[in-house]
């Protein structure tokens, strides 16, 4: 992914590489693996969004 100050990436995709290093930070603090796997798995979705966000941004120039 790009560097976070590339004015080329989409806000939606920037909001969207936030909220999941919200979610793993979140995710280190729980005692309840399991509550920090769901956690992690949707950092995991959160950042595939954003790639493809920046991947279609990437492909209009």
């Amino acid at each position: 992914m790009k560097p976070a100050n590339d004015v080329s990436i989409p806000p939606r995709a920037l909001r969207l590489k936030t909220e999941a290093g919200n979610c793993l930070t979140i995710a280190v603090g729980k005692a309840d693996p399991a509550f920090a796997a769901e956690l992690i798995d949707e950092a995991v979705r959160l950042m595939r969004r954003a790639q493809e966000l920046s991947g279609a941004a990437a492909g209009k120039d």
